[in-house]
């Protein structure tokens, strides 16, 4: 159970108010007179009844002082349901009426359902403790201990402790150990007495030998008949007992016995199957959601390019046909820019001459010419000596022209260009007028032979003494010549590359520049490479889409088929009938449980003590069968009871002195005596024993499961300075983890009321499955430090996993710590 809200039309100080349980756990602090107090009586007022009045209840009513509605509603949370649970004023602790989540109204007997065997008192002694609880935990002994625990572990052994005290009290009443005033205590003094003055009396009588034989013969058949008694009285207690414990039985065998024989599914089995349920919708959802993108994806397929994928090539081809003609148009430019200058030069060449210009001599032919014109070397020599070598000078001109030349080209600078062009021009100008100035003086040579070299060779147009010197303009002029034809032919060529290229475009690229269409290629290359990549990324995802779906579809019929075989153990078949069986199931559940609460008040050893009889007839016949028996061992001690007093009777005949008879008779009559209140007092003594064993039974298997767990939370609240928990006879002791053993009255306050908390905790823990409930705790860590009270509270976060907690404080020191709490001191000033 856990409560989720708190409605307070009237209680106490409280009026319509409402209080937000939800949080887990929850924290409440409020000084003194903040309500705390009338806050927990509310809860537990509405759960189990309002206080009656009566007696020293009569302030335990909370009567509101200023509102005339008394009472209210919790909205607690049962097994996954929500109740709203409401008591208002009336009798019997007032009118309780129990709402459902479907609006379905109840009463007092639905309450009951909901709470089981919990009572008001079984509660607080279970699941609410305080610092008075915690105050006198070093004042308890071995026995309470065990018995406090006892209770603990056998939920509803507080009757049974009530009549444990019952017993022993009157049993008290006959006889006490060290008691002098009650009736047993003085009759075995007063038997003690007679039989000394007896011995006295008989002295040293002889003649009653015989009879003291026969005497000691029946005693000796009473001692057995005596023992057979004490050994059938236990039989007959127990028979009496199991005849108390049969309608409960019985309540406990038909409600067995008329559960569903067929609970195919375990539990495990049961959430196997919801959580294959919801896989596979899962499955199915996820299959929509593929089907949906499958389809997404077909609709919004790219448009195919307007080039096929064959075509590709073809366009890539082209684009570097493009970028090859751009090169070779760059170096067309150049070559234009540079032919333009070369046409310049050699115009400038033809109009310095005013004729045609044959073609320049070879070098034999120069040697030749110059044999013919008679040049003298040695006057050449000295020419060049007089003039310090201007050839020398001339050709440095020339070279460095020519290479300003190159560089202008190369770097597309036209200045450059010109600059060298000049140079290289005016050097060898220089250099042909230098030679003219060394030839004004002609030598003498063969006309004849002067004149048809000048025919031969296209010089009878020029000065014979420029034949030799114009070689230089010639050579150039060739060269010239030569360089306009190539590059003519290089344009002729690189214009047919051209045209051959445009044929090979699409018509809507023949017409633009090598730019336009350079540019218009890479759009399509990228539009068809972009395309090819949505398709291919396309078909990817499809393929993967296509691969999930298959393993969605593998993995859908595995789970189909897991789940169709625990619905065949279920002998369903779908998913309808599932829920149906789930819903018997439940049915048979609740069964169940009331079964297991009749089962509660039933120990192992008295199911299978019952399991021995067929029903009730049966039972009352062993039982009178037994009693019968009694009876007679009782007939046959009384017998030889007479059978002892006619022998002492005679023994006492052949005594002189009726004194000894007299005697003898009164403490056969005080033996007598004695014998029915020994009789009383065990019967009182083995019906205590009784009920110890059963408890003891009852909570045996629960035992070790408390202290185990009461292990663990003991450690963490002493981090772990404390590792384990005994119960011995010396009393209760725990274990440090340097394995020193210490008694409770060894620790201190804060630590034995850590044991105390971790035993509660434990039994909370450990029952959690049998009976769960909100635990209420009422200041319980005054005496815990920061740290102590720090670890408690992690606990109580560990504990709120599976029960509520709610904690009541009025310790500010709360206030320090980094948890949520509700201030009901700040509520009230609200």
């Amino acid at each position: 159970m856990k409560i989720k809200k708190v409605r307070i039309d009237g209680f106490g100080k409280w009026h319509d108010q409402d209080f937000d349980f939800t949080a887990n756990p929850k924290i409440i602090y409020g000084p003194n007179e903040a309500g705390k107090t009338t806050l927990m009586a509310f809860l537990v007022s509405i759960l189990f009844g309002f206080a009656d009045g009566r007696g020293k209840n009569r302030f335990a009513q909370y009567i509101p002082k200023t509102t005339s509605n008394y009472g209210g509603s919790l909205l607690v949370e049962i097994n996954g349901h929500d109740y709203v649970i409401k008591r208002q004023r009336g009798r019997n602790g007032g009118k309780v009426s129990v709402t459902d989540s479907q609006g379905r109204q109840g009463g007092e007997q639905e309450l009951k359902q909901l709470l089981g065997p919990m009572d008001r008192s079984l509660y607080q002694a279970l699941f609410s403790f305080g610092q008075r609880d915690l105050t006198a935990v070093d004042e308890l002994n071995r026995d309470e201990w065990q018995q406090h625990l006892q209770q603990l572990g056998a939920v509803g052994s507080a009757q049974w402790d009530q009549l444990i005290n019952q017993y022993q009290k009157q049993a008290d009443h006959l006889y006490k150990p060290r008691g002098r005033k009650w009736p047993l205590n003085q009759d075995l003094h007063q038997y003690a007495n007679l039989t000394d003055k007896i011995n006295q009396a008989r002295g040293k009588f002889h003649c009653y030998q015989d009879l003291q034989a026969d005497l000691k013969t029946n005693k000796a058949k009473l001692r057995q008949a005596q023992a057979e008694l004490q050994k059938q009285q236990p039989l007959l207690q127990k028979l009496a007992h199991l005849q108390q414990l049969w309608p409960v039985y019985y309540e406990w065998q038909s409600s067995h016995q008329t559960r569903p024989l067929a609970d195919y599914l375990t539990d495990q089995q049961v959430t196997m199957a919801q959580e294959l349920q919801v896989r596979e919708k899962e499955l199915r959802r996820q299959q929509q959601v593929y089907q949906q993108r499958l389809a997404r994806i077909d609709h919004q397929s790219p448009q195919a390019p307007k080039h096929s994928p064959q075509s590709m090539p073809e366009l890539q081809r082209l684009k570097e046909q493009v970028v090859e003609l751009q090169a070779e148009e760059a170096l067309q430019h150049r070559q234009q820019t540079q032919a333009n200058q070369w046409q310049q030069e050699l115009t400038a060449i033809k109009t310095r001459y005013r004729h045609p210009l044959p073609a320049p001599l070879t070098s034999q032919e120069k040697a030749e010419l110059a044999r013919l014109l008679n040049v003298q070397p040695l006057s050449r020599a000295n020419t060049n000596q007089s003039n310090g070598d201007p050839s020398r000078a001339a050709m440095i001109g020339i070279i460095g022209g020519f290479v300003l030349f190159i560089i202008g080209l190369l770097a597309n600078a036209t200045f450059i260009t010109a600059i060298g062009a000049i140079a290289a021009f005016a050097t060898v100008m220089y250099l042909y007028y230098q030679r003219q100035g060394s030839h004004s003086a002609p030598v003498t040579t063969d006309s004849q032979a002067i004149t048809a070299f000048g025919q031969k060779h296209g010089l009878q147009d020029f000065p014979l003494d420029q034949w030799l010197l114009i070689q230089g303009d010639l050579q150039r002029n060739a060269e010239l010549a030569a360089q306009l034809q190539t590059a003519k032919q290089d344009q002729q060529r690189y214009d047919h590359q051209l045209a051959i290229f445009n044929q090979q475009l699409p018509p809507a690229l023949q017409n633009l520049t090598l730019a336009a269409v350079r540019n218009k290629l890479d759009d399509l290359l990228e539009q068809g490479q972009q395309a090819r990549q949505d398709i291919q990324a396309n078909t990817r995802e499809k393929a993967t889409i296509a691969n999930n779906l298959a393993q969605l579809n593998q993995d859908y019929s595995k789970i189909h088929q897991q789940k169709l075989a625990i619905y065949q153990q279920a002998g369903v078949h779908d998913d309808n009938q599932f829920t149906q069986y789930l819903a018997n199931r439940s049915a048979a559940q609740s069964q169940a449980l009331a079964s297991d609460a009749y089962g509660q008040q039933l120990t192992a050893e008295d199911r299978q003590a019952l399991a021995a009889y067929a029903n009730r007839d049966e039972l009352m016949t062993a039982l009178a069968k037994t009693r019968y028996q009694l009876d007679q061992l009782n007939l046959t001690i009384s017998h030889t009871h007479e059978e002892i007093q006619k022998d002492k009777v005679e023994i006492d005949s052949l005594v002189k002195d009726g004194t000894l008879s007299n005697l003898e008779q009164e403490r056969a009559n005080l033996a007598a005596k004695i014998w029915h209140e020994v009789q009383e007092w065990l019967r009182y003594q083995l019906a205590i024993q009784w009920i110890n064993k059963a408890l003891v039974g009852a909570s045996a298997d629960r035992y070790p499961a408390i202290i185990r767990q009461a292990e663990q939370y003991f450690a963490l609240l002493t981090a772990h300075r404390y590792s384990r928990i005994r119960l011995t006879a010396d009393g209760v002791k725990v274990i440090r983890r340097d394995q020193e053993v210490f008694l409770v009255e060894e620790l201190s306050q804060g630590t034995a009321e850590q044991l105390y908390i971790a035993l509660r905790l434990g039994f909370v823990t450990v029952m959690s499955d049998q009976a769960n409930f909100p635990v209420i705790i009422d200041d319980g860590f005054v005496n815990f430090d920061n740290v102590r009270r720090q670890r408690m509270l992690a606990l109580l976060e560990k504990i709120a996993e599976k029960n509520q907690v709610i904690y009541f404080t009025a310790d500010d020191r709360i206030k320090d710590l980094d948890v949520k709490i509700l201030d009901l001191q700040a509520l009230n000033r609200e």
